[in-house]
């Protein structure tokens, strides 16, 4: 039923909206896959970074680091997924 819809929708566009149709879907997808891949990478960033912090806090198998690097650590973390997330996300749904 989607396909016959599709196909009636098609039929009565003009070229160029067909054209301008299909553009905006590929966008759609593409931003799609940068939000996908971008929240699973800086949520591996964020679970390593607590990971690292748990550590320290059981000192599990003789884990020891400087309590300034992980404050450091911590604060750049934040920082940079936060200031990525709008930098990235203010590009790809920034209204033209």
């Amino acid at each position: 039923m989607t396909n016959e819809l599709q196909r009636a929708a098609t039929e009565s566009l003009t070229p160029k909206e067909f054209i301008e149709r299909e553009q905006a879907l590929s966008n759609i997808a593409l931003r799609q896959i940068v939000v996908q891949f971008l929240n699973r990478a800086y949520g591996g960033l964020l679970i390593a970074t607590i990971t690292i912090i748990f550590l320290q806090g059981f000192h599990l198998w003789g884990f020891e680091l400087d309590s300034g690097f992980l404050n450091w650590l911590g604060a750049a973390t934040v920082g940079e997924v936060v200031g990525l997330c709008v930098l990235v996300y203010g590009a790809l749904f920034r209204s033209d």
